[in-house]
């Protein structure tokens, strides 16, 4: 599974290199080298293995039902924004220039592991979106803490 938060930057060939510990983080037999990368939830791009891409899209997007016109939009911004990237041998993903426009990312990036995928932020939107301590608090005592 994908967690842990890092802070690498984007390159001048808009590169980002997504940490070791990720593309390890399903055992060394089965290290990432290819990742489906999207628009993200607030602002943020997100990137998904092959096969939890294909689950996602089965599972959450293709039951939705089309004669909606909201879920039209959803499902061409989620599936017409997705690129299939390869990394490199140090690891990098080119970001195509529409999800670096979308996320804002001019170089300090925050990308962080989420159980099945991994979001890259700016780590501008991020540092203004990542709760605070109070809401952190609440959210303890919903989980019963």
């Amino acid at each position: 599974m994908f967690m842990g938060e890092f802070h690498p930057t984007l390159d001048e060939k808009y590169r980002v290199a997504i940490p070791m510990k990720l593309r390890r983080a399903f055992g060394d037999d089965a290290v990432v080298n290819k990742l489906v990368i999207t628009h993200g939830f607030d602002k943020c791009i997100m990137a998904f293995r092959e096969q939890d891409w294909k689950e996602f899209v089965e599972k959450k997007l293709v039951p939705l039902a089309m004669a909606d016109p909201m879920n039209r939009k959803r499902m061409r911004f989620l599936m017409g924004g997705a690129s299939d990237c390869e990394l490199d041998k140090q690891g990098r993903v080119v970001i195509p220039a529409h999800l670096l426009q979308y996320s804002e990312i001019k170089r300090d990036t925050t990308i962080l592991g989420l159980y099945d995928r991994i979001e890259i932020w700016a780590t501008e939107q991020y540092d203004q979106y990542k709760p605070d301590g109070s809401s952190m608090g609440d959210f303890a005592r919903e989980l019963g803490f």
